[in-house]
């Protein structure tokens, strides 16, 4: 039976729910935003890194846990993947100046978003959709994306003297995404995105996501955070790595599909889980890092 998805993260909705069901969840959705986004940017300014790989440690075993639930582990496998997760994180960490954990983000996303394209519009091969209910290979995926978004974005926060704020502009990045590509789709989407993965997804919302974001790379531009490129590689940056990010939200809609799952979890009112809420940002930090990276300038 096809989901109804209404994720953070969205890129634009075809049907969206009925009048008051839709005007209530966007509330909920504003009233927990309000809430957090002060909250958030506090902790990106404020923290030292230390102080952000706990904070970024704890977000990734919640999404990490929620993905693994969303596969009917057991608990007690779920206590040992996070255990695991950690040992992982600490050994990267101690490893400090391998940046091939940035290179093995962007290839491993650009895999994804392949995949993603190929299968956009018709049924994934049986083959492949096994493993989706592969509780091992869940189990990987889940350690690999959590441990590429956490590394990716503790190397991001520690480049000196402009680290937080390229936190801040992905997160900002992220979130007029998400804005642009829920109004854009609801107020002119028609085209599915990928009908055979996330049918309420739209062409438009896509395309009302990348202008916002095009939009704000120019504006930080001439705020200062990105003097160290040339403006139009760091809009290119900026909009290639929006357009990868997509593919976060629809690989989790491929895993909620294949348990016949709407959200992640229910611990942020009208986002759903962990997972629903940083889905996109799985991808769009560890991909802008690592272009980042391969401008050589850090």
């Amino acid at each position: 039976m096809p989901l109804t998805h209404f994720p953070a993260g969205n890129v634009g909705l075809v049907e969206p729910q009925s009048n008051s069901q839709g005007k209530k969840m966007l509330k909920q959705r504003l009233l927990t935003a309000a809430l957090l986004i002060p909250l958030v940017i506090m902790a990106i300014l404020l923290l030292p890194t230390i102080g952000m790989i706990g904070l970024l440690t704890v977000v990734a075993l919640m999404a990490m846990w929620e993905w693994l639930s969303m596969a009917q582990m057991q608990p007690l496998i779920k206590v040992l993947a996070s255990l695991s997760f950690i040992a992982a994180l600490l050994a990267l960490l101690a490893l400090a100046g391998i940046n091939h954990m940035l290179l093995t983000g962007l290839v491993f996303w650009l895999l994804i978003s392949f995949i993603i394209v190929l299968f956009a519009h018709r049924p994934l091969p049986s083959s492949l959709a096994q493993l989706f209910h592969n509780k091992f290979m869940t189990y990987l995926l889940s350690m690999l994306v959590a441990l590429l978004f956490v590394y990716s974005t503790v190397w991001l926060h520690g480049i000196a003297g402009k680290g937080p704020w390229l936190v801040l502009y992905v997160l900002i990045s992220v979130w007029l995404a998400d804005t642009g590509g829920y109004f854009a789709g609801k107020r002119w989407g028609k085209h599915a995105l990928a009908k055979a993965i996330s049918p309420n997804k739209t062409l438009e919302g896509l395309i009302g996501a990348i202008v916002l974001v095009m939009l704000w790379s120019i504006f930080a531009y001439f705020m200062g955070i990105s003097k160290f490129l040339s403006l139009p590689l760091w809009i290119f940056i900026s909009v290639l790595t929006g357009l990868i990010s997509v593919s976060g939200d629809l690989f989790e809609s491929l895993f909620k599909r294949s348990y016949q799952i709407k959200d992640s979890g229910h611990l942020l009112p009208g986002h759903g889980g962990m997972l629903d809420r940083v889905d996109s940002l799985l991808v769009f930090v560890p991909f802008f890092a690592a272009l980042i990276w391969l401008t050589g300038q850090f």
